[in-house]
This record gives C-alpha cells, structure tokens and sequence, in this order.
C-alpha cells in the first residue's frame, strides 16, 4: 500500500522432493510473514530490515520444523536471498549461496557474499588450493536445514534507471557477469532481458535450474 515491493529467489536443496517443498514453503511463507509484520507495527513506520529478519527467521522455523516431520532423515533446506524496496532504498537479505546484483551505468555490482565453506576458509586466511571445488561450494547454511540460521543484511540506496538482479546459482556459474551486463544493456523489456539470462544459461549447458528476477527503479 505504501510502495513498498518484495522480490526474493529461494533454491531448493535435498533432492527433487525436499528441495522443492522447502523453496516453495519459503516463499509461501515469506510473502505472508513480511505482511503481517509490517502490519504489526504500532505506529505506522516499522523497522523494516528488522521486520525482514523477523519474517526470514520465522519462515526459516516453518520449514525446519516440516522437514522434522517426516519419519526418515529428511534433507529439506534453501538457499534465500530476498530484497525490500522502498523509496530510494533496498535492504537485501540472504541465507546461503543466491546472489543479488545492483545494475548501474553499465557496471554489475556483486551486493551479496556466497555464503560456502570455500568463502569461510577464506576468511579465515586458510589456502584452499588443494580443498575440493565440490567442497567450497557446498553451503554454511540455508533456510531449514539446520536449528538456527543467520541471516546477512545489505543495505543499498538507490537511483532511477538501476536494476536490481537476484538469481540461483544455475544462472552465475554458467553465465560470466560481462555476459550478464551485456544482456541488462539490451534495448528490451525486463522479462525479455530474464529470458535472455535463462537462455544464455542454457545453451551453456544448464547444469542446474535457473532462476532469475529483474526489477527496475523507474522514478523515486
């Protein structure tokens, strides 16, 4: 009601069946939670990087605790990465290894950090030289998948024209961000430039699902 948008890429794990009820609960369960805290607020102006945080964990605790009702050892988790725009701002949250991009003037800006074990050793200044690709790239944590997640905040002020990209892994491993900063250039609508990025990522092979969400500050 006050302009506000939520767009937000959740990345299954677990298989065909965990990973796709557990994406699908997120999402599900982030539009209503968002809602409801915003709606929560005494005064009209809620905190909303908190009021995201909050909307994250308590989706995060939905899916967890489905995963725990089932008899066998379920692997159920995502991967989420969601932003709140509102006015000349975006908070950006993230739970594992779904990326989001600001696009400006030309330059694609790398707004999140793969949450992975590759990324933690290198924090820690460990040489991951001889540490398996597969190893790196598997995740510290994601949204159901373990009893406590913490969830990584961005803030990113924002100007007309900018368009902010967020996508699964299916898209940025297989497509380089020169090839996405080209595609974003195009002369074309923002679904047709979302095509073109699931297409490129196709005939690069299209190892993985690709998802992707464009969306465009047209005037502040």
């Amino acid at each position: 009601e006050k302009g506000g948008l939520l767009v937000a890429v959740a990345d299954g794990m677990g298989g065909h069946f965990g990973g796709e009820v557990a994406s699908r609960l997120c999402v599900e369960n982030l539009a209503q939670e968002i809602v409801s805290q915003l709606a929560a607020s005494p005064d009209g102006h809620p905190d909303l990087p908190a009021a995201l945080v909050e909307a994250i964990d308590v989706t995060h605790k939905v899916v967890f605790a489905h995963a725990q009702g089932y008899e066998e050892a379920l692997t159920m988790g995502t991967t989420l990465t969601a932003a709140l725009l509102h006015g000349e701002h975006a908070d950006v949250a993230q739970v594992g290894d779904s990326r989001a991009y600001l696009f400006r003037d030309g330059n694609l800006i790398l707004l999140t950090k793969d949450q992975t074990i590759g990324n933690q050793l290198r924090a820690r200044g460990d040489d991951i030289a001889k540490v398996d690709a597969h190893i790196q790239d598997m995740l510290t944590q994601a949204v159901g998948a373990q009893p406590d997640i913490d969830v990584v905040m961005t803030a990113v002020d924002l100007e007309p024209q900018d368009v902010l990209l967020l996508c699964c892994d299916g898209l940025y491993k297989v497509v380089s961000p020169a090839d996405i900063a080209a595609t974003l250039e195009l002369e074309l609508g923002l679904g047709e430039k979302a095509t073109h990025l699931v297409t490129r990522a196709n005939d690069g092979g299209g190892p993985d699902n690709i998802t992707v969400i464009l969306a465009e500050v047209c005037q502040l």
